[in-house]
């Protein structure tokens, strides 16, 4: 087939997606239409039971979590497709019998080889009985329910003894944990609540069980202490007619609901959470049974949180960063909580993030011609792993599943009266290092405790393809070896007031995992970054520095390193104009593969015209690296990150500077000392002050407010002292360090210290 003719074909089957997307909220038959197309992929990956026709299993058929996970979530999304009133069997390629057949010689498998079944997993081996088999069970309970007029009694009797023995063994396996620091390992909220609602269902569903009564009560105490913060240790509100003070074990999450889930501020696992309160809720709906009162605990505040950092098209703002996979899992399971807080709140945000991130599954869903949801990006993890691919393909789909199911209760369901949840405009954690500032025009942010630490976002407030996180903003050091790493200071500077922030931070890039024998972990560079988000809505200001360590060879130096997704989800193709003129830039996805390059830029560059990033300092010009394939890579494996196998998104990246070939340092030697200021919908101006190659960094930049500000960072371990040569009226927004003087403004910063100063009389 040409390529022009595949294009067109695609280009229809994005046409009928999308048409089957309207404006308005999303439809359960705008869920079916995708898991129509997923099916195809689905049989391709579903395999018989050698010597019994009574079972089939999807992917590898393991007792694995991960392999258990991807079974009963592709389970779920089958059953619910069959049954599906919206159901089009010409579009899903097999009649609904077929459909339902299939579904439920999945649900056999899954019921005959755990621990208290029959039979075994592909691997020889029974599943069961672990913190998070309760999860395979929730996910899965809706496509249970969905095919209940065709279930024997067998598969009854099968289901009471999987969930009485799960339920058991959380009675005496699994004990109620809390701590905020994910470094305890009792950092356990969404696990928590996932076994808490497991022993809720089953208390409700078999009242006879011997110890149904003490089921419920762990179920109080797990929810309980799932979205905990410290001051529930004093709260008196009553729950089962006992204070929460009393049920309280530990917080996992900050006072003001920061989450240190695999030990960085994840937004992922806030998601998740909600998630598992969702199932739980529909579950009760469902049944016709009252949800438990422990479901509310913070559900309020935490959804506050979580929609201050979703994009409108229901993309997350995952400032924080992600070790895992793009815009899978826990992104795909924001959709039952959306729709939770559809039924509980009324938010009609929610329904909107719901329509918008619905869009964008159809959207890339249309570009791989299997009708797979995650084949085209994530094609070389699947040769790698189908263990985890499948796990990520069964994430989407049992998503899509509930979609059509729960929007169907809620259809049925009488409407909730609008009330909208405003987002948080300003938001801080201390824990975290963690700054965020939500404008109409701007979002901007800085985590020091993140995924890939530190990194920070500046981008659109309507441009959810435009962000990304991986060291974004903290300039990228890669020594040699296959791994490396940056890790902060303890204590950073963190600044926040009205309309911006200000923070100010050392660390250090190691490398490691070295194929040399008897090689060892290196220190490669330290490093120093100052951001300041100004409080005009547009203006960012980035001054950095890295210093060799020790003589060291170096394999990529990218000073600022702003990443800039260009793949699949804006088209594959970003136009940027610099050196007076546009250049359309193509990145994966396109016809035709990306070249692996740097381009010079000149003193300033803007992208798609929405985003200009100008050199104050340090070098005369903004390079753009092209890193010729996928760049965006799994942070916890590393031979599949360095293989390239892992890697999920492609990003260009605006760079002050980009050098991309091995180089030797020696200790001490600059890597790179620059000054950056980004603005969005706005070409800020900026300049530097007294020596930029100096300890004390200072820039005065002008904002789209007309304002003028002052800027300064202490990268040295002294205090540091300078007077600048500017009209002496200023309001300070962070730092009380600055005095009017003869010669202008006196400054004394502490320290690693930043401040900013608001100058009077505009320009």
């Amino acid at each position: 087939m040409s390529r022009v003719k595949t294009a067109m074909l695609f280009a229809s089957a994005v046409g009928l997606l999308l048409s089957a997307c309207p404006l308005s909220a999303a439809t359960p038959a705008d869920y079916v239409r995708v898991l129509e197309r997923w099916n195809a992929s689905a049989r391709q990956w579903t395999h018989p039971v050698q010597g019994d026709e009574s079972m089939v299993f999807f992917a590898t058929g393991g007792h694995e979590h991960w392999a258990i996970q991807a079974h009963a979530t592709a389970f779920a999304a089958t059953a619910v497709l069959a049954t599906a009133p919206e159901l089009d069997e010409s579009r899903a390629g097999e009649s609904r019998g077929e459909l339902r057949a299939r579904a439920l010689k999945m649900l056999r498998y899954l019921l005959r080889t755990h621990k208290s079944g029959d039979a075994k997993c592909t691997t020889g081996q029974a599943w069961g009985y672990s913190w998070i088999s309760a999860l395979a069970l929730e996910r899965m309970s809706h496509g249970y329910t969905a095919l209940g007029p065709w279930l024997t009694a067998d598969d009854r009797r099968r289901m009471r003894g999987v969930l009485i023995a799960e339920s058991d063994f959380v009675m005496k396996g699994y004990p109620v944990v809390g701590a905020i620091d994910a470094a305890t390992g009792k950092n356990k909220p969404e696990s928590n609540i996932w076994n808490g609602a497991l022993l809720y269902r089953t208390a409700l569903l078999y009242p006879d069980a011997p110890q149904a009564a003490q089921y419920r009560q762990k179920a109080s105490s797990l929810l309980l202490n799932g979205v905990s913060i410290p001051s529930d240790a004093k709260d008196e509100k009553l729950y089962s007619g006992r204070p929460l003070k009393d049920w309280h074990v530990g917080p996992n999450f900050t006072e003001n609901f920061g989450l240190n889930h695999h030990g960085y501020l994840n937004l992922g696992y806030m998601e998740i959470c909600l998630s598992n309160l969702a199932m739980l809720y529909f579950f009760c709906l469902d049944h016709g049974l009252p949800p438990p009162e422990e479901l509310d605990h913070h559900l309020e505040k935490l959804w506050q949180l979580t929609k201050s950092l979703t994009f409108d098209d229901g993309r997350l703002w995952r400032i924080g960063g992600d070790t895992r996979v793009r815009y899978c899992y826990c992104q795909d399971y924001a959709v039952p909580a959306w729709l939770m807080i559809a039924a509980r709140f009324g938010d009609p945000d929610a329904a909107r993030f719901e329509d918008g991130w619905l869009k964008l599954v159809a959207s890339e869903q249309a570009t791989n011609p299997d009708g797979a949801f995650l084949s085209g990006r994530l094609a070389k993890l699947r040769d790698v792993s189908p263990f985890y691919y499948c796990r990520l393909e069964g994430d989407r789909a049992v998503s899509m599943s509930m979609g059509a199911y729960y929007r169907r209760m809620l259809a049925q369901s009488p409407p909730r009266p609008a009330t909208r949840v405003e987002p948080l405009k300003v938001w801080r954690d201390e824990f975290h290092g963690a700054a965020l500032v939500r404008g109409k025009r701007r979002l901007a942010s800085w985590v020091w405790k993140s995924a890939q630490r530190p990194c920070g976002t500046v981008v659109p407030s309507d441009r959810s393809d435009m962000v990304e996180w991986q060291w974004n903003l903290a300039g990228l050091v890669k020594g040699t070896g296959c791994d490396f790493k940056a890790t902060p200071e303890k204590n950073p500077v963190l600044h926040t007031f009205d309309g911006g922030f200000a923070t100010c931070g050392h660390y250090r890039w190691t490398a490691s995992a070295n194929p040399g024998e008897g090689s060892s972990p290196e220190d490669v560079a330290t490093a120093q970054t100052a951001m300041v988000a100004l409080p005009d809505d547009a203006t960012v200001v980035v001054l950095q520095r890295a210093t060799a360590a020790r003589p060291v060879y170096v394999n990529q130096v990218l000073g600022l390193n702003f990443n800039m997704p260009n793949d699949v989800f804006n088209g594959s193709v970003r136009t940027y104009r610099f050196q007076g003129q546009d250049h359309r830039i193509a990145g994966a996805g396109a016809s035709e593969p990306p070249a692996r390059q740097v381009l010079a830029c000149g003193p300033s560059l803007q992208i798609d015209g929405r985003v200009s990033v100008g050199v104050i300092y340090g070098l005369s010009e903004v390079s753009l690296f092209r890193p010729g394939a996928r760049n965006i890579a799994l942070a916890h494996s590393v031979p599949a990150a360095f293989s390239g196998a892992g890697a999920s998104l492609y990003c260009d990246v605006i760079a002050v500077p980009a050098r991309d070939a091995q180089r030797f340092y020696q200790g001490g030697e600059r890597l790179y000392d620059i000054g950056a200021v980004i603005g969005v919908d706005f070409v800020p101006v900026a300049v530097a002050h007294g020596k930029p190659e100096n300890d004390l960094k200072i820039v005065e930049a002008t904002g789209a407010d007309q304002a003028r500000y002052l800027i300064a960072a202490n990268f040295s371990d002294r205090p540091q002292t300078a007077s600048v040569a500017v009209p002496a009226g200023f309001d300070a927004l962070c730092g009380k360090q600055a005095a009017a003087s003869r010669d202008g403004i006196r400054l004394d910063l502490p320290a690693k210290e930043v401040m900013v100063l608001r100058l009077k009389g505009k320009t």
